[in-house]
């Protein structure tokens, strides 16, 4: 008997200090990442013909995600939280893009990195506020940020930004006057489209417009428009990549034999589509990052290490992690992903850096008349003859808040 009361005694001794041990360490302690849950959201086209975008946005999203949860968790407050993607295919429309904000209150997404098109944007932007998501969106549209829309920031640089150098350095290269500029004849097609014409007359250029039905998927009707109108070069940047991959493939199997820009991103998708580099006698493109620099050849090995595979071959991947990494960061400072206008100032109050490319900056005050699109450097290729060559960088700058 006296022996059963020692055991009890000692196992309740035994009990109440390994209690108390407990609840020192967890007021001493952060807690473990499993405790706490950090959502961010994947906006874009993951099916279809604009499906590489959607897919490379989401892959820039989950390996930020990885990559956090990897090194021990998001710090919120006095804890280490998981972070968890939530994604949703907006299908390239408007519905789409207000479907995809929906979804996100209800899974309690207040940040997401997306919606890409401009058609999706637009859908997407008003039910967001309402719901108060902070998103950075791909799109170049020439309101893809407003000061009417305060939650809404901008990752990818329109060719407002890049264009002159890029157009000028390719005309230079392959010596056109004239470019046909294709474009789907819908919001994000003609907002893109037209920003182009007007960055090729810019650089001394003869351009024009050609509308086709998005989703199209045999393009001869405007190949053989194309080839009676004889332009030096076919500005394919608004199309979707795997529209964009048609129409080159067939517009090289009809005989042409000037250039192809590619002013959209996405331009890997479309050269495996068309023959891969040794088919492309000129063709030129914007890449989303400067890919061969140290940094990002750094982020395809941290990818392929953390991920078990090959970073996305569509550079729109890029901005993507960047995005996602702003994102992480503004939600430690604030202490919250359930609050958007918290995350939002934040964001407006960080130096935006990124571990990969360093510090960069704001701008938009001058475009957009909001300072909330990130300044990073993006990269230009080029094919002669069907050989690649160095690709060259183009830095950003930043603005100041007021013009």
């Amino acid at each position: 008997m006296e022996t059963s009361m020692i055991k009890r005694r000692n196992s309740f001794h035994s009990t109440t200090m390994t209690a108390v041990a407990a609840a020192i360490l967890s007021i001493c302690m952060p807690a473990i990442a499993q405790d706490c849950v950090v959502k961010i959201g994947a906006v874009g086209p993951m099916t279809g013909g604009g499906s590489s975008w959607g897919l490379a946005d989401k892959a820039g999203v989950d390996f930020e995600a990885a990559w956090t949860n990897a090194n021990g968790g998001l710090q919120v407050g006095n804890r280490k939280c998981t972070v968890s993607v939530v994604s949703y295919d907006s299908q390239q429309t408007a519905a789409g893009g207000a479907a995809a904000a929906n979804y996100f209150a209800g899974q309690n997404v207040h940040a997401a990195v997306g919606p890409i098109p401009s058609p999706e944007t637009t859908g997407y932007k008003p039910v967001a506020q309402r719901y108060g998501q902070v998103n950075f969106a791909h799109s170049f549209a020439k309101d893809v940020i407003t000061p009417k829309f305060p939650l809404a920031f901008a990752v990818s640089l329109s060719p407002h930004v890049w264009g002159a150098t890029v157009i000028n350095a390719a005309k230079d290269r392959f010596k056109f006057k004239s470019a046909i500029v294709v474009e789907p004849n819908d919001q994000g097609g003609i907002d893109a489209g037209t920003a182009l014409v007007q960055e090729y007359g810019k650089a001394g250029v003869k351009a024009s417009e050609e509308q086709y039905q998005r989703g199209t998927t045999n393009f001869a009707p405007i190949v053989a428009r194309l080839m009676g109108m004889k332009p030096d070069a076919i500005e394919i940047g608004p199309m979707p990549p795997g529209e964009a991959g048609i129409l080159v493939k067939q517009m090289l199997e009809a005989g042409y034999t000037g250039a192809f820009g590619r002013l959209g991103g996405g331009a890997e998708t479309i050269l495996s589509m068309a023959g891969g580099i040794p088919a492309q006698k000129a063709f030129y493109w914007i890449e989303l990052a400067p890919t061969e620099d140290p940094g990002i050849r750094k982020l395809n090995a941290d990818y392929e290490r953390v991920m078990k595979s090959k970073a996305p071959d569509n550079t729109l991947f890029y901005p993507s992690q960047l995005a996602a990494e702003q994102l992480l960061h503004a939600i430690s400072i604030a202490g919250t992903d359930q609050d958007g206008d918290k995350i939002a100032s934040a964001l407006r109050k960080m130096t935006p850096e990124s571990r990969y490319l360093g510090k960069g900056g704001w701008r938009g005050q001058a475009q957009y008349g909001i300072n909330q699109q990130l300044a990073f450097p993006v990269g230009m290729g080029i094919i002669a003859n069907g050989k690649k060559e160095v690709q060259r960088r183009i830095d950003v700058a930043s603005e100041p808040s007021k013009p």
